[in-house]
Formats: structure tokens, C-alpha cells, sequence
């Protein structure tokens, strides 16, 4: 399971196109006004869908859930750079925002059951603590791959090599074990744990 939490969480952050996406929409034509109401938008789809989100991943298995949030993002990259346009970039952020709030916390859920049924919880905070390092080191890695994608192929070669990294992370959400639930999870339970985060990458557009 240790590999598929830290590829999980280094494949969802290897996004090339954060550092340019909002360029991405300015250079198609989207003013300053439109670019801010498509983060309003995007805030408002992810509290709108948390709570059902949360519903979900307390009745259904999260894993799929987990693993559903790169690809809904993946889906937006896609969109974005094969057919820019204001009402296309709307629509990705409708899918950001959605997979976002489906990965919110069943991530940190999912290890944290896992890690309970084994009887390792101690071993939680240090688990996500590496995963958030590693996280943290593919968004300065995605920054360094930005500039040579954009000189190689532009925006498509960008969004594609985004979309390939949403790919991988989805595939390693499939080395994570779906464990019963017998232990409730900080992550749902509000226990403040230690080491307890809300998922991000691939759910909430980084501060460039």
C-alpha cells in the first residue's frame, strides 16, 4: 500500500499546466472578468458537491472515488487545450471541481482504514506527512517540465503530459487495498489527528 500513497500523491500533483493554465485562457481570449468567474465557479461546484461527495465515500467504496478524482480532472486538462473556449474552460472547472470534492478526504480516509485494519495507525501522520513532501516536490517538478513542454508543443504538449500524469495517479489508486471500515477514520470523523489533510492536487487549483 506505501507505494501506491506515494505514487498517488506524486502523480496527482505532476501537473504541468498549473503554472499556465490562466494564461492558457487569456491568450484564447478570456478576459480578466471571465478567468475570475471561472474560479468563483470552481468554488462554488466544490462546496456544492462536498457534502454529497462525503455521503458517497461513507456509503460506497472509496477507492473508486479516489481514483475518479484525477481522472475528472484529467477529463478538464483534455478539454481545455483540445477545445479552448470560455464555456469549455466552464466546463472543466465543473469537472475540477467535482473530482476534487470526490477525492476530498476519501484518500486520507481510505489509508487511514487500511492502516486501522492492520493495526499501524500510529503509522498514518508519517505516511501522509511523505505523501504531502512528495506532493509538494511534483509541483516544483511540473513547474521545470512547463517551459520545455510549451517549447516542444505548446499548450497541447502541456495539457497531454497533465492528462498522462491524472492517467497514472488514477492507476495507482488501484494499489491501494478497499478495507471494511471498522475504525472511524479522522478524515470523516473530525478527530483532528495529527497529520490529517484535505486532498488538493488534482482538487483545488495551486496559487500561481
Amino acid at each position: 500500500m506505501t507505494w501506491g500513497v506515494y505514487a498517488y500523491a506524486f502523480f496527482q500533483d505532476l501537473i504541468p499546466l498549473y503554472p499556465v493554465y490562466a494564461l492558457l485562457f487569456a491568450d484564447t481570449g478570456a478576459t480578466d472578468g471571465q478567468i475570475s468567474a471561472l474560479f468563483a465557479l470552481w468554488t462554488l461546484v466544490a462546496f456544492t458537491f462536498e457534502v454529497p461527495s462525503g455521503l458517497l465515500a461513507d456509503r460506497w467504496a472509496r477507492r473508486p472515488l479516489v481514483a475518479a478524482a484525477p481522472l475528472l480532472a484529467g477529463a478538464a486538462f483534455a478539454l481545455w487545450t483540445l477545445f479552448p473556449s470560455f464555456p469549455v474552460f466552464a466546463a472543466g472547472f465543473v469537472l475540477w471541481g467535482a473530482g476534487g470534492a470526490l477525492g476530498s478526504g476519501a484518500f486520507q480516509a481510505l489509508v487511514y482504514d487500511t492502516l486501522a485494519a492492520a493495526g499501524r495507525t500510529s503509522d498514518y501522520p508519517r505516511l501522509i506527512g511523505r505523501s504531502r513532501a512528495l506532493a509538494t516536490g511534483a509541483v516544483l517538478a511540473s513547474g521545470l517540465l512547463t517551459g520545455p513542454l510549451l517549447l516542444i508543443g505548446g499548450y497541447a504538449a502541456v495539457g497531454a503530459a497533465s492528462v498522462a500524469a491524472c492517467v497514472l495517479a488514477a492507476l495507482a489508486a488501484g494499489l491501494l487495498p478497499e478495507t471494511p471500515r471498522h475504525v472511524p477514520s479522522p478524515a470523516n470523523s473530525g478527530s483532528g489527528e495529527p497529520g490529517v489533510v484535505r486532498g488538493r492536487a488534482c482538487a483545488t487549483p495551486p496559487p500561481w
